[in-house]
């Protein structure tokens, strides 16, 4: 099946108390795709009753979600579309949002809800190492993978704290990496963000983390 960044499909229709208003779907899954920086989701409803219905607001439950209605007053029969982008950032991984819809119809507002899975463009296995408190300060190591169709020369690796050395040795250009992680002493709790900074073959910055603790 061809990859999609677009709606993908049909989670289930859940009852929404937004009675006036009979939607196509009332939850959904989206993916997106590599380098994407947002994703847009759209759910289309329709009036079914015989009177006009009054949009009053639309609530999202994160500043992520932004939601916007095609107009304000639906006619009896009319059809709208509430839109939705998600602003991806630097978020990995599956995020649960959801929409509040409040209407003049309705006594109480009813609930739209999106699921974003943004997958990962390189694999590190494992993300994070961990160390005993003094326990020996042996050298380990992280394996870097980029995601399938994707080529990542990464040639740079930082350490959020000195309190633990990183070296990158590149295994097969492009496609695999490792970062090889030693805390300089485990007499005391430590904790470190290790940023790794390579290109895409098309130019793409990009930036990943791993992460090391002594604890």
């Amino acid at each position: 099946m061809p990859r999609r960044s677009f709606l993908s499909c049909l989670l289930a229709v859940l009852p929404l108390s937004v009675a006036a208003l009979e939607w196509k779907s009332e939850a959904l899954t989206v993916s997106t795709l590599p380098f994407q920086t947002t994703q847009d989701v759209s759910f289309e409803f329709k009036n079914n009753t015989a009177r006009p219905v009054t949009l009053i607001d639309l609530q999202t439950n994160c500043d992520c979600l932004a939601a916007t209605a095609d107009q304000k007053i639906y006619a009896p029969g009319a059809s709208g579309t509430i839109k939705a982008r998600f602003t991806i950032g630097d978020r990995l991984g599956l995020y649960e949002r959801s929409i509040t819809v409040v209407t003049d119809e309705a006594a109480s507002p009813g609930r739209l809800h999106v699921r974003i899975v943004v997958p990962e463009i390189t694999q590190l296995i494992p993300r994070s190492l961990t160390w005993l408190l003094n326990a020996t300060a042996e050298e380990k190591s992280i394996e870097l993978v980029p995601s399938p169709g994707l080529e990542i020369s990464f040639t740079d690796a930082q350490a959020t704290n000195a309190a633990f050395s990183a070296r990158l040795e590149t295994v097969v250009a492009g496609k695999h990496y490792r970062l090889y992680l030693k805390p300089r002493s485990t007499a005391d709790p430590a904790s470190a963000a290790i940023r790794l900074f390579g290109r895409e073959k098309s130019g793409r910055p990009v930036v990943v983390s791993a992460y090391a603790n002594v604890e």
